[in-house]
């Protein structure tokens, strides 16, 4: 088939508004128009389309301005513009010449310094030759030097490379030059001398520098000339003068694309926040009219808005019946309300009939305990909303709307407690009247929890309510609670006899201590052993205790 025929002048024109990446695939798909991509054309791109290109270009700039490196051409303009990964491994990523050191050339630091054939060297300017002969600060401090200086000293460029076109990359100025310049015998030594007005070695850096400087860089030059047939200044000519030229255009381009993305930003959060007010108006019109289809009764109460503002109601199961209108985006029509509405009464309607407590029966201490205990509670409805017992709300979530529907009521009511019914212990027999004096009410209520802990770990994974399982649980927790109280009294008695702790304070401590202290293990290491002079050398002795901690752990 017959070739595509492209008006090459017409995509010259094209080519001239690319970014990097447009221009170097437009410039290589044909010999023509690779041959009509030049410097200023590249120049422009990098500048104008800014991001990675902008700041290598910054860079290189600072480098043809010195003269300090071979002058790219315009595809290697090209290659340095687009540059992601370096140009020797071909493994790392490289975003911008910035992190190359100065030396032209896509790199990464193993490919710079390290591996079989690294790309520079370090030169101390500590070494002896340096500071004995003064001149080699003149050619380290000479701006056609393309290096950096890090702790390691300055690193140059090792030899010569070419790029894949066959051309000279990288600085001008190598390593092994350095000896060379500060040891030709073509004139420089002997200027040197003599601007140096016989100054010794001795003399102060700032004088010898001042000395030196007059003819030195000229010196330089003409040997980088004649010697390492350095491209002439005029080949940097066309870059410099894109580079200033453009500069200012681009600065006022990228100026007026970044108030155009901000002002398409400040549009977007605009229109987004008009939607949310408009939303915000259909959530508020919801809620208006969800509020007169709540049963009368329990209006005031389950309408409660949350003083939060991660919360729009006090009541958790009610906040996640609204949740998917008023926090998740759904779609709100005209039946919402009222869907929502039938769904909250028809949990509200659980509640007189858990409040009655039919299901717990008067026959059994534990049961009888229990719906004593849950009426003084929960004498109504209200009480139930006012619950504090679950810390950031009042406990009637989803999951206990969940159990009463189940018919778990039981269950549901437990969990306003958090399943933590030891109250019961302290105010019924036989618990009620044995408690130990020498405890705090703090104590004797952290007691209670700790044994009913120990006792009804049932409530949280029974799926059902076991009345025999519950009351021979009930009957082991006093049992357990009188033996420590019991046990509590003797201790107390023995600390007492012989002045074993003569203050009495200091005793009731040591019996509160053993309920609430040292994580909880001093209550079992209490109930184990059967000498209390362990028991007392386990409170006073912290070695001991922290190696009888460890063994009850069976760490040893």
């Amino acid at each position: 088939s017959e070739g595509v025929v492209i008006n090459v002048d017409a995509m010259v024109t094209v080519m001239e508004c690319l970014d990097p990446r447009s221009l170097y695939n437009t410039a290589l798909t044909c010999k023509s128009l690779l041959s009509r991509v030049t410097t200023t054309m590249v120049v422009r791109s990098a500048l104008i389309h800014g991001d990675n290109a902008k700041k290598t270009f910054e860079e290189l700039y600072k480098l043809m301005k010195n003269h300090s490196i071979h002058p790219p051409s315009p595809l290697r303009l090209l290659r340095l513009a687009n540059g992601r990964k370096c140009e020797f491994c071909c493994e790392k990523s490289v975003l911008s010449l910035y992190q190359d050191m100065n030396i032209g050339a896509f790199s990464c630091w193993n490919c710079l310094t390290k591996g079989k054939d690294p790309l520079t060297k370090a030169f101390k300017s500590s070494w002896s030759r340096c500071w004995k002969n003064p001149i080699y600060r003149c050619i380290l401090n000479h701006p056609r030097l393309a290096s950096r200086y890090k702790s390691k000293g300055r690193f140059l460029w090792i030899h010569d490379r070419l790029d894949a076109n066959g051309d000279k990359i990288g600085p001008l100025i190598l390593w092994k030059n350095i000896d060379e310049m500060a040891n030709s015998t073509e004139g420089a030594n002997k200027n040197t001398a003599l601007k140096a007005g016989g100054h010794s070695i001795r003399a102060s850096y700032d004088t010898e520098r001042d000395a030196l400087g007059l003819g030195i860089n000229a010196w330089i030059d003409q040997y980088m000339t004649d010697n390492l047939a350095a491209p002439p200044k005029e080949d940097y000519a066309e870059f410099i003068e894109a580079y200033t030229d453009i500069t200012e255009r681009a600065e006022r381009i990228v100026r007026e694309k970044e108030q155009k993305r901000r002002e398409k930003r400040q549009a977007k959060e605009e229109k987004r926040q008009e939607r949310e007010r408009e939303r915000r108006a259909i959530v508020d019109k919801f809620l208006l009219d969800l509020e007169p289809l709540i049963d009368e009764p329990y209006r005031g109460l389950a309408m409660k808005k949350a003083s939060s503002s991660f919360r729009t109601f006090d009541t958790p199961f009610i906040e996640d019946l609204v949740n998917p209108w008023v926090r998740s985006n759904g779609i709100i029509n005209d039946n919402t309300a009222t869907e929502v509405a039938e769904k909250i009464n028809q949990s509200l309607r659980l509640f007189p009939k858990l409040l009655e407590l039919d299901f717990l029966s008067d026959d059994d201490a534990f049961e009888k305990a229990g719906k004593a205990f849950f009426r003084e509670k929960f004498p109504n409805v209200e009480a139930l909303f006012n619950n504090t017992s679950s810390f950031w709300s009042n406990g009637l979530n989803s999951k206990f709307v969940d159990l009463l529907k189940d018919g778990q009521s039981f269950k549901a009511i437990c969990s306003l407690e958090r399943n933590d019914l030891s109250p019961l212990l302290l105010a019924t027999e036989p618990t009620a009247s044995r408690s130990s004096t020498h405890l705090s009410s703090n104590s004797r209520k952290s007691l209670a929890r700790r044994v009913w802990r120990k006792h009804w770990d049932h409530l949280d994974t029974d799926s059902s309510f076991d009345s025999t399982k519950n009351t021979l649980a009930f009957q082991a927790s006093h049992n357990y609670i009188g033996q420590i109280f019991a046990k509590l009294d003797r201790y107390a008695t023995w600390l007492g006899q012989e002045e074993k702790i003569a203050d009495e304070d200091r005793r009731k401590s040591m019996l509160n201590e053993i309920v609430n202290g040292y994580y909880s293990q001093t209550l079992d290491y209490f109930m184990e052993q059967k000498d209390f002079e362990l028991v007392k050398k386990y409170q006073t002795d912290s070695a001991f205790r922290f190696d009888e901690i460890h063994r009850m752990r069976g760490q040893n």
